[in-house]
């Protein structure tokens, strides 16, 4: 009898080690994914942080193009130099569905999540990321990161203490965030035609009502003073309008009893609304602004019916160059922000992470994630980089960003100030030897051409990027301390996931309202209270929980 129960035990075991062969996702009795080797492992494949899959993998993913991205001559999305090395790392993507700009994918990717028609790969938003988690959707990350994340991909996640933090849910990491430079992709600045500046003789703005009175002058020429687009409150073109006037919108700051508040609803809103109500009224923006979105305003733009826009660093890159290389006399300077009392506004940045990369549960080999992520840090950013190839190419009629194309984007943080700072040491020095990054030295050569006139390309990174760029302006103010982080950072917390969009809509409809004067200025108040009765004190309450946690 004891041979015979001895015999049925070996048997059984021989069974559960051979149902763990494979692709590691051996059943019931496997580890949780994060934490249990990849099947790829297993197999004795490659298991270093750019190790290739052989056999191949494939991942069914979607995503969106954004309206601005090129391609080289016989490239597409689905063949590119990107898709060529995911081929090379033996993982094969297969696209379920592409559409065009963000908004439609948040829209299709809502369907799908909530028809649960889920791809193995998808980038997310925080509020998506909370209801994936939430419903256990997704597969645990944390194993995966922690044994094959380059040292690289780690130095860069701990740049922003809250990056793994904000994806991490009950000890787990379900995301790779995609860290970014939001200062210099999204601080906002005060962009004015200089040409125009220059023909009427006006000074340069040092106060809010300058501001006013530079859009009132170009009004009289019969142009718009100062561009709007209908995202009041989310979009930089108003973001900086409200900072000039000690507003943050979106954002929560703190309360001065060490505790934080939501910016849209404080008393500084309603002073900027006042002011963009009359400048609506007196015809210095655009009437039509509340139906459109960037790329219409960008049209309006170059189209030279605008004299001013706030937003951020990189606008000389688009749209301003299309304008300048068609007429070399169009020329866009850009200022810090002014306050509403004289000198240089705070202006706020959003959290280094706006998006997710995420795998579903199950999937039987999460680690390719990491692996996209390592494989982005270096063909790009690290000693090895090839970034004329998988960075920037350029043709002998424009400068194409083709890593645009990569399913991960992982970026420093403070990558922009870095350059700037690099770029105005080489610039000086006449030479890059300090220079840490090959985009940075591509972008040394750049200069040296437009400088020397053999390159008016460059026109736009200079602007940007120069010693007297707008970039130099935005190290200053942060130098100075005079840009403001969100205070609330990661998944939303329980009522926001359920309440915020409601909320949010209410906002810009009250907002917008109140511009045109279809609304009176008291509507603000009306949505103060609103805000707070449907929902907003139950967040504050949560973000404050959470504050006191950290």
């Amino acid at each position: 009898m004891m041979l015979l129960v001895y015999t049925v035990m070996f048997a059984l075991i021989l069974g559960a080690c051979s149902s763990n062969n494979g692709n590691g996702s051996g059943g019931e009795a496997a580890e949780p994914a994060g934490n249990q080797p990849s099947g790829q492992e297993e197999a004795g494949a490659d298991t270093s942080p750019l190790g290739a899959y052989d056999p191949p993998i494939t991942i069914d993913a979607v995503r969106y193009v954004g309206e601005e991205v090129k391609f080289p001559q016989g490239d597409d999305i689905e063949s590119n130099v990107w898709s060529k090395l995911y081929k090379e790392m033996g993982i094969n993507v297969n696209y379920k569905w592409i559409v065009t700009g963000s908004e439609q994918y948040d829209s299709k990717l809502n369907i799908a999540i909530a028809s649960n028609d889920l791809p193995d790969f998808m980038q997310v938003n925080e509020i998506q990321l909370r209801q994936l988690a939430d419903a256990d959707q997704l597969a645990d990350l944390t194993g995966a990161f922690d044994q094959y994340a380059s040292d690289d991909l780690k130095a860069v996640m701990n740049i922003d203490a809250n990056a793994l933090s904000s994806a991490t849910f009950d000890g787990k990491l379900l995301a790779i965030p995609s860290t970014q430079p939001v200062i210099g992709g999204s601080a906002p600045l005060l962009w004015v035609r200089q040409d125009w500046m220059e023909k009427l003789k006006l000074e340069a703005p040092k106060s809010m009502d300058d501001v006013v009175k530079i859009a009132e002058a170009f009004a009289k020429e019969g142009k718009y003073g100062i561009a709007l687009t209908k995202d009041i409150g989310s979009n930089a073109s108003s973001i900086g309008l409200f900072n000039g006037y000690g507003g943050y919108p979106r954002i929560w700051v703190e309360d001065g009893s060490g505790g934080l508040q939501y910016g849209s609803i404080q008393p500084e809103m309603k002073e900027a609304l006042v002011k963009l109500q009359e400048m609506y009224k007196a015809k210095l923006i655009d009437p039509e602004f509340g139906v459109k979105d960037t790329v219409k305003v960008f049209e309006s733009i170059t189209s030279n019916q605008i004299g001013m826009i706030i937003g951020p660093s990189w606008y000389p890159a688009w749209p301003f160059w299309d304008m300048v290389k068609e007429n070399d006399a169009v020329d866009w300077v850009s200022y810090p922000i002014p306050s509403v009392d004289g000198g240089e506004a705070t202006v706020q940045m959003p959290f280094s992470v706006s998006h997710y990369y995420v795998m579903k549960k199950d999937y039987s080999n999460p680690e390719v994630i990491v692996k996209l992520a390592n494989l982005y840090y270096e063909k790009l950013y690290s000693e090895q980089a090839e970034f004329d190839t998988y960075g920037q190419v350029v043709t002998a009629d424009e400068s194409i960003g083709v890593n645009k194309y990569s399913l991960v984007e992982v970026v420093n943080p403070n990558k922009d100030l870095i350059r700037q700072e690099e770029l105005e040491k080489a610039l000086e020095n006449g030479s890059d030897a300090d220079i840490s990054s090959a985009e940075t030295k591509i972008m040394f050569k750049e200069f040296q051409g437009f400088l020397d006139g053999s390159n008016p390309a460059g026109w736009s990174g200079y602007k940007a990027s120069g010693p007297e760029g707008s970039m130099k302006q935005l190290r200053t103010l942060n130098d100075n301390h005079k840009v403001l982080s969100n205070g609330f950072v990661g998944a939303p917390t329980e009522t926001m996931a359920e309440k915020k969009a409601t909320l949010d809509r209410m906002e810009e409809e009250t907002f917008t309202k109140i511009i045109i004067g279809e609304a009176p200025i008291e509507a603000f108040d009306k949505f103060v209270a609103d805000w707070k009765k449907l929902g907003g004190d139950t967040i504050t309450e949560e973000v404050n929980e959470w504050k006191a946690g950290k």
